[in-house]
């Protein structure tokens, strides 16, 4: 092939790559096709063009740019790398994993390969195994981010009986919490005594977390029921409509009037035993449409087992917190569209009823999604490292719109980027609403 050819591929690639980064996928997908058209042996025309693919979820062509860039070069983990991502995404594990375990064979010491192996174990709720794959991937890159988290996240719902730092802090904060009188905690003098050696507990691994970025807010207890209130959102989002499961779902919302209420309401939430282990979850607020500013809400399948459930839980909340509380349907973010949503009393005249007109446009919804793949299993009980470090994200938010609570009880926090960022154009409402 002649010197300008050659000049001109390089060209047309060199266009292809600054229109992909660019996100202008139509113009580069051409590039790259003419590129291919004149070589087709150019093993990353081949690969970046699967990347178009994937982007614009055509997962047919690309599985079929990634194949060829294997042909082209047998080694090339990212191909392998790719492949199994869309396999897993599209729900067919064990093609997944058979990508996964081949960049093992060419590399054993890649630790992308261990993580994607351990997110779908964990998607299967397996979090033994999922562990195993975390750490090995930090044996391999301790200082990769994805594993850490990962790790931290899994040992909410598992702690194996293995020697590792992460594991063992994990082990020392259950013990901590073990046959511990919630009564008895929520006392100022034993909830400062408690933090420092939840603190102590926690400093031990500080070289092994201090570079990460975490970026999760909310902490959650749940059973093994699926809300899939992703999916929901997104249905919402698309279309304006309110999917049917929400039209069943209430919540309790409690709201503190302070950070270290809000930290005691975690508390209580990790100890309460519900007949049906409802979700619940306590939460800053940072929405930047959305008022409030400290919350925790329980989960609940109808208005009959909300107030069943307030009714048996108020004594405890009264003995300890200063709060508010409602009784809401669904999220926030509908009321906007449909203020009738708003409406818990099925005796009113505006109270909403899922419309059958919309049966087919969310049944159209889900056919442009892959289903899920993914089986949810039971938190465990007792604060664990990722509780630790949301609620060092919760005093850096009360920080912020000066909310010095947590001094009672002798808190400490380090600066979180993350929380800092999100309330950038945010921190004087949420000061003025914290007055109020």
């Amino acid at each position: 092939m002649s010197q300008t050819i050659q000049l001109n591929i390089k060209q047309i690639f060199d266009l292809a790559f600054e229109n992909q980064k660019k996100k202008k996928f139509d113009v580069a997908k051409k590039l790259y096709q003419k590129v291919i058209e004149i070589n087709p042996n150019i093993l990353n025309a081949q690969f970046n063009l699967g990347i178009i693919y994937d982007e614009l979820n055509e997962n047919e062509k690309a599985i079929n740019c990634y194949e060829k860039a294997i042909n082209l070069d047998p080694l090339f983990i990212q191909s392998y790398n790719n492949l199994g991502l869309i396999f897993r995404n599209l729900g067919e594990i064990n093609k997944a994993k058979k990508y996964f375990l081949k960049i093992i064979d060419i590399n054993p010491k890649y630790p992308n390969a261990y993580n994607n192996l351990g997110h779908i174990y964990a998607d299967a709720g397996n979090y033994k195994k999922a562990i195993d794959n975390y750490i090995t991937a930090l044996k391999y890159d301790n200082l990769n981010k994805i594993a850490l988290k990962k790790l931290i996240l899994s040992l909410t719902y598992f702690i194996p009986n293995i020697n590792h730092p992460i594991i063992d802090t994990s082990k020392k904060l259950k013990k901590l919490n073990n046959n511990l009188n919630i009564n008895h905690l929520l006392k100022h003098n034993n909830l400062k005594i408690y933090f420092q050696n939840v603190y102590k507990i926690k400093n031990e691994i500080n070289d092994n977390i201090k570079f990460l970025n975490f970026s999760e807010s909310q902490v959650f207890r749940r059973n093994s029921l699926d809300l899939n209130c992703e999916r929901h959102h997104k249905v919402f989002n698309r279309v304006n409509l309110i999917p049917k499961f929400c039209f069943s779902c209430f919540k309790i919302q409690i709201e503190p009037e302070n950070v270290l209420e809000l930290i005691k309401l975690l508390l209580i939430f990790d100890n309460i035993k519900l007949k049906n282990d409802n979700w619940r979850k306590c939460m800053i607020e940072l929405r930047s449409n959305i008022d409030g500013i400290y919350k925790g809400l329980i989960f609940c399948s109808s208005l009959s087992e909300a107030e069943k459930i307030l009714t048996d839980i108020t004594p405890l909340l009264r003995g300890h917190l200063n709060y508010k509380v409602s009784i809401k349907r669904g999220c926030s973010e509908f009321y906007k569209s449909y203020p009738n949503f708003k409406i818990t009393d099925e005796e009113q005249s505006d109270f909403m009823k899922y419309p059958n007109k919309w049966k087919k446009l969310e049944l159209n919804e889900d056919l442009k999604e892959n289903p899920k793949h993914q089986k949810l299993v039971s938190s465990i009980s007792g604060l664990t490292i990722s509780d630790v470090l949301i609620i060092n994200q919760w005093l850096n938010y009360a920080n912020l719109i000066n909310d010095r609570s947590y001094n009672d009880i002798g808190l400490e926090f380090t600066h979180s980027e993350y929380i800092n960022k999100k309330m950038l154009h945010q921190t004087e409402l949420r000061r003025k609403q914290f007055v109020c």
